[in-house]
Parts: structure tokens; sequence; C-alpha cells
């Protein structure tokens, strides 16, 4: 593990005098964990290749023009890929599909956008926008833009019932306001990566978060709303006793770095994806590898929206 905290440091140090403070520290940070959960170091030229192909293929007016976050988050994701224009051009795409399936004009998209299924977008959209709709109808004044991209990354599966998962989301929202979680966003949030495994309610998983809960505010780890999303992707994942360990002994390495001083929830955000990436097949049961990908692209995507959420919201209130 000291090895893993050694690579996220030198990212980090790459990533930052790559980017200067031409964008959010918290995302800076996701980059560093990024690049280190793969095992490799952070690639500078192909980033650079994909927020140059970006720029190419859009127009000033353009959403993603004028934000470094969805730049970086695209550069951070096709940086490795062989085919990076082809890969920039289908995510644009599929920010257009997205507004054809009548969802708002927004950055929200293009995050979206980076997890519609190849084979066919286009349904894949319209089983997104069913979701969000109900997930509107359980939470009217909670769901918002931010959330497409979680009703993207649920129904992946083109079978799901987007009622039943609605209703079980908010039935996982109710549980856990119960037990001293804080309502809003964060929460819902929570209550929505909880039905990824299942549309339907699992009655162990609430327990199963509360217990991991405990264990991590023993060892000092304070569980704000900004980590709930974290507690949720251990839970599917059957996070064991070792495995809880190992994580909390990356999170202590990280925090004793002078960068994350005043970033202790990030550090916690980086050792939760280290660990989720140390983990094989056999670890997670009945979920497969390819599981473990999505499930790490939902934080992706919850981070990434988070970043854009909290920008909008300080650049409203600095106007």
């Amino acid at each position: 593990m000291e090895q893993r905290v050694t690579l996220i440091m030198d990212n980090l140090k790459s990533v930052e005098k790559f980017a200067k403070w031409s964008v959010d520290k918290r995302i800076q940070f996701q980059i560093a964990s990024y690049y280190s959960s793969k095992q490799v170091t952070f690639d500078e030229k192909g980033f650079k290749e994909v927020i140059d192909i970006i720029k190419k293929e859009t127009n000033w007016l353009s959403y993603i023009r004028s934000s470094q976050l969805l730049q970086y988050s695209y550069a951070m994701i096709f940086s490795d890929d062989l085919q990076k224009e082809q890969k920039v051009k289908e995510a644009l795409q599929n920010q257009k599909v997205l507004r054809d399936a009548k969802f708002p004009n927004s950055i929200f998209n293009y995050i979206a956008a980076l997890f519609l299924n190849e084979e066919n977008p286009q349904e894949h959209a319209q089983n997104a926008r069913k979701l969000y709709d109900e997930m509107r109808k359980q939470h009217r004044f909670l769901t918002s833009t931010d959330d497409i991209a979680i009703a993207v990354l649920c129904t992946k599966d083109a079978d799901s019932d987007s009622v039943t998962r609605a209703t079980t989301m908010r039935k996982y929202y109710d549980e856990l306001r119960k037990n001293k979680f804080s309502q809003g966003n964060e929460l819902q949030a929570l209550s929505q990566i909880l039905t990824f495994i299942d549309e339907n309610y699992i009655d162990h998983l609430v327990p199963y978060i509360l217990t991991i809960r405990e264990k991590l505010q023993k060892q000092g780890i304070k569980i704000k709303p900004q980590l709930y999303v974290q507690l949720g992707l251990l839970a599917i994942l059957r996070i064991g006793e070792n495995q809880l360990e190992e994580l909390i002994h990356i999170y202590q390495l990280l925090i004793k770095e002078k960068h994350f001083k005043w970033y202790k929830n990030e550090a916690f955000l980086i050792a939760v994806q280290q660990m989720l990436t140390t983990m094989d097949q056999q670890e997670v049961g009945l979920l497969s590898m390819v599981s473990i990908e999505i499930i790490l692209q939902m934080q992706q995507a919850v981070m990434m929206a988070s970043i854009a959420a909290s920008t909008a919201a300080a650049n409203s209130s600095n106007n």
C-alpha cells in the first residue's frame, strides 16, 4: 500500500505541474488517483491530445469548451485509448442523444454522455429518462440535472424497471434518514447507488452500511455527507474486515501527506478507489469485474457531478 501512495503522490505532482490553477483541486486529486488505480503514471501527452481533439470538435458556445472540469474528465478517461478522436466524437454525440431524450441542456449531460451504452445509446437514453422522471416523482426537489449520470448508469440493464428502482431508492433514503444520515443530495446519491446491484430493496444493505460507518468512526474517520456514496460502494461490493483495514491504512498514509491536510474527504475518496481496484472476482462473489468497472465509473460520475454542482453554486453566489 505504501507503493500505491507513493505513485499517487508522484502522479499528483505531475498533474499539479500540468494543471497549475486551471482546475479545481479535487479534480486534480481524482486524476492522480485514476491513473494510480491503473498502476500507471500520468500521461501528459495523451491528456493534451484529448483536449486538442475536444477543441477541434466543438464550438465556443458548447459547455465543454468553457469547462476545464469536463475537458480534464474526458482527457482522464480517454488519454490511454488508441482511438481517442473516435471516443471523443462518440461521447459528444451521446450528449446530443441525451438532449433528444429530453434531458435538460447542462454540463451534466456531458458527464452522463461518457456512460451511455455503445450498442444502443438511443434506447439507453430513453430508459435513463424514464428513471429520471420516476426519481423526480419520489424526490421532486432533490432530483436535478446533477442526477442524470446516475440515471444513465443505473439503466445499463435494458430490462430495469424504473418505477421499482425509483421506489427502492426512496425506501433506502428513508431508512438511512432514520439512522441519522443527513437528508439532502448526498443521501439521495447514496440511495441511488444502492440500487445498482438490484432494483428491489435488499434488507441487509442498510445494516451493512451502519456497520461500516461505525467501524470507520471508531478509527477516527468522520463520515460527512460528502462521503455517503463511498459507503454505498463499499456495501454493494460487500467489503470484508481485512479489506476495510487496508482501506483505513491507505487513508491514514494519505492524510500524513501535506497535500491532504485540508482535504481529508478527498483522501478517503481516493482510498476507496484504490481499494476497489485491488479487489478480484472471487472477493466480490456474484459481481463481475465489469461490474467493478461500472462501480468505479459511478464514483467518477458522482465526483464530477459534485464538483460541477459546487462550482456552479459558487459562481452563482459571486454574481
